[in-house]
Parts: C-alpha cells; structure tokens; sequence
C-alpha cells in the first residue's frame, strides 16, 4: 500500500462542547459529492428525509427511506455509499455523549445500556411515522438554534427538549419498527469490510487482501474507495487511530498503544495520528484528562 496515499483526514470524533455533552445539526444539500466512513466517540441519531442512496453501518447496507433513523453507537464505522451525486439530500442528525444520555434517565433508566441492548442486536435503524418524524426534527432543528453557553435556565429547556426527542425515538423502538438490511450485495467488498473490521490491528498488504477474497487490486481499490470513501490504507488507519483514541483513557504507556492498534513503531504512529487528529498523542491525552477533570 502506498504510504505517501493518505490525505488529510480530520473527521469531528468529539463532541465540541463538553459543557453540553450534545450537538445538533440540520442540513439540505443540492447537491453532495463527498462523504466517508467514519466514528466517533459518542451517539449519533441520524434521520434521513430525503435525497440519499445507501447507508452502510459496519458491513451492513441499507437502501435508505424517507423518515429512517439510524441509532449509531460509539466506536461504529458508518457513512454515507452512494453510485453517483447526490440530489436534494436532507437529514438531521443528533450527537449525545453516552455521559448526557446516562444523566437523561433521571438516574432510574440507563438510555445508555437500553441503545447498546438494541445495537449490540444489529438493530441499527428504525422507521419514524411522519409524526414522530416530525417531532424529532423539530427537537433538532431548536437545539441547533439554541445559542450557548447555557445558563441553569437555557439548559433546563435544552434537556427537556432532548428528552422529548429521547421519548419520541423510544416510542418508536417500542413499537418495534425495525427496518433489515436491504438485501443490497455489495458482494466482496462487504466480506473485506468484515475481514478488515476484525483484522485492522495487523499487518495487511492490500495485494494480499486482494488474492484472499480472488480479486485484482485495481478491482478492490476502485470499488473500496466507491463504497466507503476512503481506500483501503485510509481504512485501516482511520480504525486503528480510533482504537488508540479508546485506549487513551486507559493507563496504558503510548508506545504500548500504537503497538496494540498496529502501528510497527510509535513514529509512524505519532505521524499518523498528527496528520489525522491534528495534535499529538500526548496532546490528545492531555486534553482527555483535563476534559475527565473539568
């Protein structure tokens, strides 16, 4: 694999505002050429409205309806697959830390433990009646207005207001709207995406990735890249960067992390995760603490 490949790959995988623990977004796009797969470290509930073509979660792909929720736990890969440009593509979509969800059950309820239940499942997505979708993309929409910093009194209506959207999603889930993979083949590159999954943290030559799953390298590179937007090298860092942002929180040494996510010497895994993050490793954990802190 062509090391000099990757390019810069800043994704958001925190959420910005840790005073909050959430950040709402609502969006219409004429048109979209771009998009990845990505993670991050927090819940995202993702409504799709309209104009989108695929949605891939892990190595599942679902053909994407209108008012579908994605309920997209911490440290998942997911994105947006599409054959060509996107049209007229609207969403909205909620980001909330697992710390806020724990603390919206009022202490008698672990919304937390009750998402992971259904994902951990690979019960991903769920169909929103107009109503209910209605009502959540409101919630969106005036957390997104909300301006902070918040005072006691803002952020009282901030909760309530995800607590309606929290109640509306539940609702839905209990009604049992689950939607399956469509049944989308995506044929090899889906079985490299389970093989890559597992296997991210070794050594892996994209030439011997392709005479595994019997495939020319021009063949797996150019359907790779079209389904996730990302190659395959690409791929493979951005997980192992995504697993050392994990075990950052753990008292580990850094060397002993980029040797446990693959990297072969903590060089290559402190350029790397400069180019991506934008900071340092011991930056990073820095910040991580001071946040654990504060």
């Amino acid at each position: 694999m062509n090391r000099n490949s990757v390019k810069q790959l800043k994704n958001p995988t925190t959420i910005s505002d840790s005073e909050r623990g959430f950040e709402a977004f609502y969006a219409y796009t004429e048109m979209l050429a771009n998009g990845d797969y990505h993670c991050h470290d927090y819940y995202e509930f993702y409504i799709h409205m309209r104009g989108g073509q695929y949605y891939g979660i892990g190595e599942k792909m679902y053909r994407l309806l209108p008012n579908q929720l994605f309920i997209i736990p911490p440290g998942i890969m997911h994105g947006l697959s599409f054959e060509s440009e996107l049209r007229d593509y609207e969403r909205a979509y909620l980001n909330v830390s697992s710390d806020l969800l724990t603390l919206l059950g009022y202490g008698r309820l672990d919304l937390d433990k009750l998402f992971r239940t259904y994902v951990d499942q690979l019960n991903f997505t769920f169909q929103l009646d107009p109503l209910e979708a209605e009502t959540c993309v409101n919630s969106i929409k005036a957390l997104k207005n909300a301006s902070g910093p918040f005072n006691d009194l803002e952020m009282y209506h901030a909760y309530n207001e995800l607590n309606r959207f929290i109640e509306t999603v539940c609702s839905c889930m209990r009604k049992s709207r689950m939607i399956k993979d469509s049944g989308i083949s995506k044929g090899v590159i889906q079985e490299v995406l389970v093989y890559l999954n597992t296997n991210y943290t070794q050594q892996i030559r994209i030439d011997e990735l392709a005479k595994r799953f019997g495939v020319s390298v021009s063949y797996l590179s150019r359907e790779f890249t079209r389904l996730t937007r990302r190659s395959v090298y690409e791929y493979i860092l951005y997980c192992r960067v995504a697993l050392a942002k994990q075990l950052m929180r753990s008292d580990s040494t850094l060397n002993t992390i980029a040797f446990q996510c693959g990297f072969n010497d903590y060089s290559n895994f402190l350029r790397i995760f400069n180019k991506m993050e934008g900071v340092s490793p011991s930056m990073y954990r820095e910040m991580l603490q001071f946040k654990k802190q504060h």
